[in-house]
């Protein structure tokens, strides 16, 4: 997905700038397309325990629980253990 720049404009977010030209596009996602049962391999792969999922009623969407032990926190890298 990308967002257009409807005119030229710069924003400010915390201390930094960013300035944008009319019709200039920023990349703001990419989305991926998985079954459940390949969603929870790839996270197991990546050491993560799933712990329970919730699906819409039409099946287009799953919302996963997973999880880490303590043990396993401590090991992810200090800026996302930290949020």
């Amino acid at each position: 997905m990308h967002l257009v720049s409807k005119r030229k404009q710069t924003i400010k977010l915390a201390d930094e700038s960013y300035a944008f030209e009319q019709g200039e596009t920023i990349h703001t996602e990419n989305s991926y397309k998985y079954t459940t049962a390949k969603f929870q391999q790839l996270a197991q792969r990546a050491g993560w325990h799933p712990r329970m999922v919730w699906r819409d009623r039409q099946g287009l969407f799953d919302v996963h629980y997973l999880s880490l032990n303590a043990d396993e926190l401590h090991q992810l890298p200090q800026q996302i253990a930290a949020s």
